[in-house]
């Protein structure tokens, strides 16, 4: 019992930390967008995209941008702005002719994986944090559903609000295990890249012993 309650103080001050706001760098995510409008405009002179699709591209990448932007440390998770507004784009990306498709593709593909701030290379993410940008890369590489992505973002909050709760440790204990299981059934059921679904599978284990199904990960 001791050591459960240590292991729970321990994930309650990681999971506090959780949080999408250092999922995407400033400097790189300003570049990638910039050039994510300029090629989607190299598109429309070459005829390869319609001036309406050109703009709900434009309208949603800064989407993206101004959800970046909102973006503070311990504010709720939010999976499903980032989701539509991705979602709505590859849609219209896959009626692009080519080769502006690959092209408009890729830029997404970059706006997608900027990585988080420079931090020591010694220092190893916090379990919680990895979680959260784990999490992240999953639904925007993969084809979840509206309501898979949003059973992932109430889980995560869910995790986050552990610490400020005001709950005793046996409650927080079985908030934290049923937070853990509910993401690794959504991680099964979703359409997630196996990489990815393995990236998440180990984060979970990697936050104590106790919660989900108690699986070491696998492919």
């Amino acid at each position: 019992m001791k050591r459960n309650l240590c292991t729970l103080s321990l994930l309650v001050v990681v999971l506090a930390q959780l949080s999408v706001a250092t999922l995407l760098a400033q400097t790189a995510e300003d570049a990638a967008t910039d050039k994510f409008k300029q090629d989607i405009k190299a598109a429309v002179l070459n005829g390869s995209i319609t001036i309406p699709q050109l703009k709900e591209l434009q309208a949603n990448a800064e989407t993206l941008k101004a959800y970046k932007a909102a973006q503070k440390p311990g504010a709720p998770v939010d999976l499903m702005t980032p989701w539509t507004a991705v979602s709505k784009m590859k849609a219209i990306m896959a009626t692009v002719k080519q080769p502006d498709r690959d092209t408009l593709e890729q830029d997404l593909q970059v706006m997608m994986m900027n990585k988080p701030a420079t931090t020591p290379a010694a220092a190893t993410p916090e379990p919680g944090a990895k979680l959260g940008k784990d999490i992240f890369t999953a639904v925007m590489h993969g084809q979840p559903t509206a309501a898979q992505v949003k059973e992932l973002q109430d889980s995560l909050n869910s995790l986050q609000n552990i610490k400020s709760g005001g709950e005793g440790p046996l409650k927080q204990l079985m908030a934290l295990k049923k937070a853990k299981s509910q993401i690794e059934e959504t991680m099964d059921a979703g359409q997630f890249r196996p990489a990815d679904r393995q990236a998440v599978l180990n984060d979970l284990n990697s936050l104590g012993p106790q919660g989900g199904a108690g699986r070491r990960g696998r492919l």
